[in-house]
């Protein structure tokens, strides 16, 4: 009888001395409290990197790497994403149209939930606007004319841009994650004739697209959307960031020689004062919000503006201390 109460008291002093060696992992043993946060970034071109730094107060970062956390990883939002799916201890930030709860897990941004509900009602502070610029002028050899084709591709930009304005285009725009009032705006059928370049056979042009990576799914749904309803014209697509967007359009990448020009730009942080353009040829294409997201083991729920501060400042590096 002595024997087995030994046994039993050994076995309990065995599951004790565990709970204690283990009692900076969480509840299922798989989240070391205790280990190293690693941070993630965009470059400083990005519009979502500029957003994001000046909704947690942490302006200084916008454009300068030298105030972040020592060790940080700057990459792309795609790179990002696939690298916090794998990578249990990091911590990121996206927009939410890249939000996917299967891949990582969203952290509620001073307690509230980034949804589409919050984001127009405007509980959910750390949201944005996705806007659009096209080309001052198209006139691609600056001698004050265009020619036949120059003509066809300012008439297309300005139909796409009469496009997203219509019920048909926000429903394009939604269905790609963009938050939009589909409830208003005509059909794209009762406006098409203001548009007769539409009618035409455009299927030699090629109506090139670019700027923020961030608004890339919704620019890609529209083109495609777009391109069959105005003569299947050809599209590119090179989304390099926000910072290109005014360069290829209407800036130092404008030229048609320089393969970064394009004609339609999309921009995920508002135009700078020197990169204006056109007041007629620009404009919000839907609104967004960024998320701060982690690896789907991560047993925090909330972080707040402060706490992600803290985090890509490096004054807090381990996620026990959140």
């Amino acid at each position: 009888m002595k024997k087995r109460t030994i046994i039993f008291l050994t076995l309990i002093l065995i599951v004790i001395l565990g709970g204690c060696e283990n009692s900076n992992l969480n509840n299922s043993g798989l989240f070391n409290l205790e280990s190293t946060i690693k941070v993630y970034t965009r470059s400083t071109s990005s519009g979502t990197r500029s957003g994001f730094m000046s909704y947690i107060d942490f302006r200084e970062a916008v454009a300068d790497n030298t105030v972040l956390v020592d060790k940080f990883i700057e990459t792309g939002n795609s790179e990002m994403i696939a690298s916090i799916k794998a990578d249990k201890y990091a911590i990121g930030y996206t927009s939410m149209a890249s939000r996917d709860d299967e891949q990582f897990k969203t952290f509620n941004f001073d307690s509230v939930e980034a949804t589409e509900e919050n984001v127009l009602n405007g509980y959910y502070s750390m949201s944005r606007n996705f806007n659009y610029m096209l080309r001052d002028s198209y006139d691609i050899n600056k001698d004050n004319s265009l020619d036949e084709k120059e003509i066809k591709i300012r008439d297309i930009a300005l139909a796409w841009q009469a496009y997203i304005s219509t019920r048909t285009g926000k429903v394009t725009i939604f269905d790609a994650d963009g938050i939009v009032d589909v409830s208003t705006g005509d059909k794209w059928e009762t406006i098409a004739g203001n548009y007769p370049v539409c009618s035409a056979d455009n299927s030699d042009l090629t109506i090139k697209f670019g700027g923020s990576d961030s608004v890339q799914d919704i620019a890609e749904e529209l083109s495609a959307s777009f391109r069959i309803k105005c003569g299947n014209f050809k599209v590119e697509h090179n989304h390099q960031g926000s910072s290109t967007a005014y360069q290829g359009l209407n800036g130092s990448s404008s030229s048609s020689a320089d393969p970064a020009h394009m004609h339609i730009g999309f921009s995920s942080r508002e135009f700078k004062d020197n990169e204006k353009g056109d007041l007629l040829k620009r404009g919000v294409i839907a609104k967004d919000a960024i998320i701060v997201f982690g690896n789907l083991s991560n047993p925090n729920n909330n972080l707040t503006s402060r706490q992600i501060k803290d985090i890509y400042s490096g004054q807090v590096t381990k996620w026990s201390d959140t």
